[in-house]
């Protein structure tokens, strides 16, 4: 009887939760990407005439797999500028139809963020996570914040969770019309409909049906929506958006009488650069004593977030975040008569592109033009080891905003393609013994990309951390690299590093009775060696044994051109028995190559690497 029930029971939740599957529209086995949640949103936005903006969202998920718990995640800044006026969430029960969950704004846990190189940042976090319910369930939330200026607009986006289907997805904006708005749209196939009701205009968006897609996926090509203002007011800051000059026009006031300098520290200024002619040198000089004297730590205090510190209050303190190291970096240029332009940039891993038609806030990052006669620097004041003039990966090849006294325009850093930042010189000195091992020495230099971890080595890294480095990247297989010394220069902006090495290298040659085969090269090329597609690598192998010998087979002045590298090697005999092997690889892949494409092209740089020396021993 009691198992009569049981079976009764298990197929009533069977057939209650496949109905509840059927009903959401969930299939897993016709489904490219499962969704675990299905959501209905509305979202509202309206611009007020005091420029302060109102935000709104209804939204209503239905959940039905743990996976799909954390679509319900609200995370809202409150600061100076944000606030929560309104936050509700309703969670029922969809087997039962009973409501078992109640949350309320006070109800929300309340953190703070704080990274490693933050002393304040005066932004909270509330933060909402479902938990503790049994599923399925449907969750509706009720959200109202107001933010005290129009300047952060951000984007819209109908998808944002993976693996979450969109039944529906709307928005209305309304603003006044003599504050302005404009929109753009990034893979959204939807069009707006327009009204207007006295200054007021309203646009709207509806979508609906949009499927799942997996976390996998580029987001730079979910479907979005961008707001920006015309006009926009931040913390009595008046200016407009409509094009980059007005943008600039507005950084222009935040920064300006931020470079003034104390007297006393103006004589500091002219004494580091007395005698100095060259301007590079000067721009040099300060360069090293602002990355020598200055600590980056980030301090954001409502407007600080973009308002730069005062250069005198960074002198005095010490530290700065790259606002603040910017501004003293341009106010000590100043005092030695080298102009320089305060510069923002979406800086790191991701590039976002600007528009020349679209104006947008879409930066995380100053930093410092310096035009120098007819070349450019660019200078990383947040950097504490890199020549003056090269910001490496951090800024390379990125659309800039470079704000001038009375606005701004657009402008793009360099992509550093060029063989002087992508250039290694290899040398090495073998000496062989009968069972193939041998000893060696030798010397490396690196100039631009190659060269950088060598200044991080020498600053951050112990003893074995530094081996261990040279072992993999200078060394190779059976290379075991006993003593080293690193020295890091530069040539004007370009960093350049060399390493002397010396140690043991095990079976470089195979031997047989009559016979030593010689690999060509010591070291394969892998993708963390063309992370900027140019490489020079010139490569210099002398090889010395106890036993005379001749070359039966080899290589001698071979060369190859392929589409994307040119390749010669050339293998030469002394009268005294010593080999020497000179190699020269030069690699330009094109700027978009898929790495599927750069994984080809660097196997078939392998296969012609993969050369041998056979030298037949005579007595």
């Amino acid at each position: 009887m009691l198992e009569s029930l049981f079976m009764s029971i298990k197929n009533f939740q069977t057939l209650t939760a496949a109905a509840f599957l059927f009903i959401s529209g969930i299939c897993y086995s016709q489904e490219v990407v499962p969704h675990y949640s299905i959501l209905e949103k509305k979202d509202y936005i309206t611009l007020n005439p005091d420029y302060t903006v109102t935000f709104k969202s209804l939204l209503t998920l239905n959940i039905w797999d743990s996976r799909g718990l954390s679509h319900a995640k609200r995370v809202l800044p409150v600061d100076k500028l944000n606030q929560v006026t309104n936050f509700e969430v309703t969670v029922t029960n969809l087997s039962t139809s009973k409501v078992v969950k109640r949350v309320k704004l006070k109800d929300l846990k309340e953190v703070s963020y704080i990274d490693d190189g933050s002393i304040f940042v005066d932004t909270k976090y509330k933060v909402f996570e479902l938990e503790g319910v049994t599923l399925p369930v449907k969750v509706d939330i009720v959200e109202e914040r107001l933010r005290t200026t129009n300047f952060f607009l951000g984007s819209w986006n109908p998808q944002y969770y993976s693996n979450q289907k969109i039944k529906s997805a709307s928005l209305e904006v309304v603003y006044p019309k003599e504050l302005g708005l404009r929109f753009r749209l990034n893979h959204l196939d939807s069009t707006s409909s327009t009204s207007q009701e006295g200054n007021k205009v309203k646009l709207n968006w509806n979508l609906e049906n949009l499927n799942a897609f997996d976390e996998t996926k580029n987001s730079d090509s979910l479907p979005s929506l961008d707001l920006a203002p015309k006009k926009f007011a931040l913390e009595g800051y008046v200016s407009d958006m409509e094009n980059w000059d007005g943008f600039g026009r507005f950084i222009s006031l935040l920064i300006d009488k931020k470079d003034e300098l104390p007297e006393d520290f103006k004589s500091e200024v002219h004494q580091m650069t007395a005698g100095l002619e060259d301007d590079y040198e000067k721009i040099s000089v300060i360069y090293k004593y602002l990355q020598k004297n200055y600590r980056y730590v980030v301090i954001f205090l409502g407007i600080d977030g973009w308002e730069p510190r005062n250069a005198s209050d960074v002198i005095q303190t010490k530290y700065g975040e790259c606002k603040a190291l910017t501004i003293l970096m341009k106010a000590m240029l100043k005092e030695v008569g080298i102009d320089s332009q305060y510069s923002l940039v979406y800086a790191g891993d991701e590039k976002v592109p600007l528009e020349s038609d679209f104006p947008i806030n879409s930066f995380n990052h100053a930093f410092l033009r310096v035009p120098l006669g007819e070349e450019l620097l660019w200078l990383e004041c947040t950097n504490n080891y890199l020549p003056a003039g090269f910001s490496g990966n951090f800024t390379k090849d990125r659309d800039v905003l470079v704000v001038t006294e009375n606005g701004g325009f657009l402008e793009r850093t360099p992509d550093y393609r060029e063989f002087r930042f992508n250039t290694v010189q290899n040398q090495y000195n073998i000496q062989i013994q009968e069972n193939g091992d041998g000893t060696f020495t030798g010397n490396s230099s690196f100039q631009g990309f190659p060269a950088i971890d060598f200044f991080a080595l020498n600053q951050f890294l112990d003893d074995n951390q530094r081996k261990n480095y040279l072992n993999k990247n200078i060394g190779g297989s059976g290379i075991i690299i006993k003593e080293y010394q690193i020295e890091t220069n530069n040539q004007r902006e370009v960093p350049v590093a060399s390493v002397a090495f010396d140690g043991n290298i095990q079976r470089f040659g195979q031997q047989t009775t009559k016979r030593i085969i010689f690999p060509t090269h010591i070291k394969k090329i892998d993708m963390d060696m063309l992370g900027n597609g140019l490489l020079n690598l010139q490569e210099e192998i002398t090889i010395r044994s106890d036993r005379k010998t001749e070359i039966e087979t080899g290589v001698s002045n071979f060369e190859l051109k392929e589409d994307h590298f040119s390749y010669f090697v050339d293998s030469q005999i002394s009268p005294d028995g010593t080999i020497t092997i000179s190699n020269r690889l030069e690699i330009t892949l094109p700027k978009e190559i898929s790495e599927e494409d750069k994984s080809k092209t660097i196997a078939r740089i392998n296969t012609q690497l993969a050369r041998n020396i056979i030298l037949k021993k005579s007595e």
